[in-house]
């Protein structure tokens, strides 16, 4: 028992910080929409229904934002310590997602056998997908009515400055994507850099992307944000709101 809780848990401030990398601290596997997306040539987008379910998780963007989120701040992988058996596994993954991701570091929990989430999730997928939680639960978070607020623009450049500063610094934020009715959406932002005219950019984790890192910008003249074209979105203006940083958000 004694020896089996040393080898659960290192101290956070034992660690040597690093920068999230959208190649080793995402998920394997992606995030699907229950419909189907389109873009037409001329930047409409199009939905109709899927003729075929999906075997992917869907309605599951908040889930898999908030796991990667939890894995980064709370979880370390030791690749050269021996493998554990998948009960234990399932138990570690169970403990990473019980701690709020507002909360500091102090310990985090230890993984063997793996060098990173993205090599863990690709042999333990079903595991992972197992204790991601409830994604209808995630449709009815106290945070999700701001989709239905008016436009404050300068509130979107104080969160985009704020954004950036924490960012920065090396953390990273979720973030709510949202424009009324075909935007609900939630990212992981990693990166940022400032662009000329002070607009800025951030690159973040989109779970519908496995290991693919997305755009995100800052525009001033507007005070919204532009998110770039994907299967789902024709590119263009919508608002962010932080999320996962507090039981409120």
């Amino acid at each position: 028992m004694f020896r089996a809780a040393a080898i659960f848990l290192v101290f956070a401030s034992s660690l040597i910080a690093r920068d999230f990398d959208p190649k080793r601290d995402v998920f394997a596997f992606s995030n699907d929409t229950v419909m189907n997306y389109s873009v037409t040539h001329d930047g409409r987008l199009h939905v109709g229904e899927k003729k075929a379910k999906s075997d992917k998780p869907t309605h599951c963007c908040f889930l898999f934002t908030r796991s990667a989120m939890q894995f980064w701040k709370f979880a370390h992988f030791e690749p050269k310590q021996p493998r554990l058996p998948d009960a234990e596994y399932r138990a570690r993954v169970r403990a990473v997602f019980r701690i709020p991701t507002w909360m500091g570091r102090k310990e985090r929990i230890v993984f063997p056998g793996y060098a990173d989430l993205w090599s863990f999730s690709r042999e333990h997928e079903k595991i992972l997908r197992a204790d991601l939680g409830s994604w209808l639960l995630t449709y009815l978070r106290i945070g999700n009515w701001r989709m239905m607020n008016p436009v404050i623009r300068l509130q979107q450049r104080h969160f985009a400055e704020k954004l950036f500063a924490d960012v920065s610094k090396g953390g990273v934020r979720a973030m709510y994507l949202a424009k009324f009715p075909h935007m609900n959406h939630v990212v992981l932002a990693y990166h940022a850099e400032r662009l000329a005219g002070g607009g800025m950019r951030f690159q973040v984790y989109d779970s519908n992307y496995a290991g693919e890192p997305k755009r995100l910008d800052y525009v001033p003249r507007s005070n919204l944000f532009d998110f770039e074209k994907c299967f789902y979105w024709p590119g263009g203006e919508l608002r962010a709101f932080p999320v996962y940083d507090s039981p409120l958000h």
